[in-house]
C-alpha cells in the first residue's frame, strides 16, 4: 500500500499545483493566445493521464489471469509503475514552471530536461525489463511471449538492451541537435512498436525449431 499512497500523493500534488497555477497561467503563451479550454487542457490533461495510468494498471493487476506471476517480480512492477506516474507528474510540473517562471529566469536550456528525463526512464526501463515475468499489464505482451516463458525472457532481455541504447542516444542527441530530437524519438518509438513483436515472433520460431526432434535414421 505504500506504493499506492506514493502514487496518489504524486497525482494529488499535481492536481493541487494545477489548480494553484490555473488562474495564473498566462492566456498568451509565446505568440499563441490560449482560450479557456486550452488553459484547462494544459493545466489538467497530464495529471488526469497520470491518474489513469495508476488506475488502469491497478485494475489490470487485479484481473490478470497470470496474477500469480506478479509475486516473482512484484518489486520491479511497483517500481515501474512508480516511475511512470512520477515521470508524468514531473513533466507536468516542469511545463507549468516553464510557462510561469523558468522561461524568464533560466532560459531555453530548460527545454532539454524533458527529453533527458525520458532518456533516463528508458535506461531504467531497459534494466528492469529482464526482471519481468509473463503478465498482461506490462512488458512485451504478444501471443509468443505469453505462451512461452523462455521466449518472454529472451525477448525482454533483447528489448532491455534496445531501450538502454535508445535512452543513451536520446540524451546525447538532446545536446547534439535538439531541434531534430523528434526524429530520434519517432524512430525509436516505431522501432520499438514494430520491432518488439517481430522480435518475439523470431525468437519463438527459433525456440520451436531448436525444440523439435530431428528426424534421423533411428527415428525411421
Amino acid at each position: 500500500m505504500s506504493h499506492d499512497r506514493f502514487r496518489f500523493g504524486l497525482v494529488a500534488a499535481a492536481f493541487g499545483f494545477s489548480i494553484l497555477f490555473f488562474v495564473r497561467l498566462p492566456a498568451l503563451v509565446g505568440p499563441i493566445l490560449l482560450p479557456d479550454f486550452g488553459r484547462i487542457a494544459m493545466s489538467f490533461t497530464i495529471p488526469l493521464a497520470a491518474l489513469a495510468i495508476f488506475l488502469i494498471f491497478r485494475s489490470l493487476f487485479r484481473r490478470d489471469p497470470l496474477r500469480a506471476n506478479y509475486e516473482r517480480f512484484r518489486r520491479t512492477y511497483e517500481i515501474s509503475l512508480d516511475l511512470a506516474v512520477a515521470l508524468a507528474v514531473g513533466t507536468h510540473l516542469l511545463l507549468l514552471s516553464w510557462f510561469m517562471i523558468l522561461r524568464v529566469h533560466i532560459g531555453l536550456w530548460i527545454s532539454y530536461v524533458p527529453t533527458c528525463l525520458v532518456g533516463i526512464v528508458l535506461i531504467v526501463a531497459g534494466n528492469i525489463m529482464p526482471r519481468l515475468r509473463p503478465n498482461n499489464a506490462m512488458g512485451i505482451r504478444t501471443l509468443w511471449t505469453l505462451g512461452d516463458e523462455t521466449v518472454w525472457m529472451k525477448t525482454h532481455r533483447a528489448g532491455g538492451y534496445f531501450l538502454v541504447v535508445f535512452g543513451l542516444i536520446l540524451i546525447a542527441w538532446t545536446f547534439i541537435d535538439f531541434m531534430s530530437i523528434w526524429w530520434v524519438l519517432g524512430s525509436g518509438a516505431v522501432l520499438a512498436v514494430v520491432g518488439f513483436p517481430l522480435l518475439s515472433y523470431a525468437i519463438a520460431k527459433r525456440e520451436h525449431r531448436s525444440s523439435t526432434p530431428l528426424s534421423d535414421g533411428r527415428a525411421r
